[in-house]
């Protein structure tokens, strides 16, 4: 679909008018109280878990352990990005407990990661680091074996299981490479959840319960994240600076459609468009954010992306179908 040219200074003062109608609604207040309802519940959760190593069957046990990563995954996200506290060392003092303690990954490595580098480069080949995943083999960016290709649309979506064990790992190496060697104080003794399931259950019934909250974790964050940008138009690294920040935003982010349980489900994230517009917005404001923005791009003929959940993972399906590498 066409929509209208602007010169970058156009889109400039165009966003410079939304943010400030988007501040004049208070969506970039902080909320604490808020904040302090989520640190409970996933507290809770984790107590819950813990308790039902002993106390419930296993596969209850590893969707409530999966259950209190995901929440836990969502809150140290937004801590990352300033969205509670006005203070940036709350935030970030915080957002340890969450991402290393109850998550289990590098909250640093996942501030480089995602917000200096996905979120300044969304889409741009060369600078997304998200579109590096798997060797860019899934964006058209490295050459497999030919049946790798030929199938990816398929093995795309069991390889999504390996989500935490990719993150776990690369986090990992992140901090000792960086010598941050509090954090990884934070992972090891992350990793006495795992070892205390097994010690509690054995190594059969325990590994597989390990093995299952990580891969439901998997799924379920890797069902959240490819909806974001997966299947929009990416752009070479000498483009970037042709794009303003809210066309580049607005061209290389989707939103998805649905009431409270999927705004539950992708955690805020399904307002990704005004999440990426508005990072520092907390998610519990997203929704009349989007609301906001929505009518101002189509008022101004502005690209504004939205597709329901079915809509959306067909489109993945049918982009990976149809991507192979470029030939040199």
């Amino acid at each position: 679909m066409e929509h209208k040219k602007y010169t970058n200074e156009e889109f400039n003062f165009l966003f410079a008018e939304l943010k400030a109608k988007i501040k004049a609604e208070g969506l970039y207040a902080n909320c604490h109280r808020r904040a302090y309802i989520e640190f409970i519940i996933v507290i809770g959760l984790l107590g819950l878990s813990v308790y039902s190593v002993t106390a419930f069957h296993p596969i209850i046990t590893a969707f409530l352990f999966a259950l209190t990563i995901m929440r836990a995954t969502f809150v140290a996200h937004d801590l990352i990005h300033g969205q509670y506290f006005g203070s940036r060392h709350t935030n970030k003092s915080v957002s340890y407990v969450f991402a290393n303690g109850i998550m289990g990954i590098s909250r640093s490595w996942w501030e480089n990661k995602h917000n200096f580098l996905h979120h300044t480069y969304t889409n741009i080949i060369g600078k997304d680091t998200d579109l590096d995943a798997g060797g860019g083999a899934f964006t058209g960016g490295h050459e497999y074996p030919r049946w790798f290709h030929n199938n990816q649309h398929i093995l795309f979506w069991p390889l999504l299981t390996l989500l935490y064990v990719v993150f776990w790992v690369q986090s990992v190496i992140y901090v000792i490479e960086k010598r941050y060697w509090g954090e990884l104080s934070m992972l090891v003794i992350n990793t006495m959840i795992p070892v205390y399931i097994v010690y509690s259950l054995g190594w059969g019934v325990g590994l597989a319960t390990v093995v299952g909250m990580y891969v439901i974790w998997a799924l379920w964050f890797g069902a959240v994240i490819i909806t974001n940008h997966l299947g929009l138009e990416m752009f070479p690294e000498e483009k970037y600076k042709d794009f303003t920040w809210l066309e580049l935003q607005n061209r290389t982010s989707r939103n998805v459609r649905g009431g409270w349980f999927i705004h539950w489900f992708y955690g805020g994230l399904n307002t990704q468009v005004e999440h990426h517009l508005y990072p520092k917005a907390p998610r519990f404001y997203l929704l009349k954010a989007a609301k906001i923005t929505e009518e101002f791009c189509l008022k101004h003929d502005i690209t504004y992306i939205t597709a329901t959940p079915w809509e959306t993972y067909k489109e993945i399906y049918y982009f990976l179908k149809n991507t192979r590498p470029k030939q040199d």
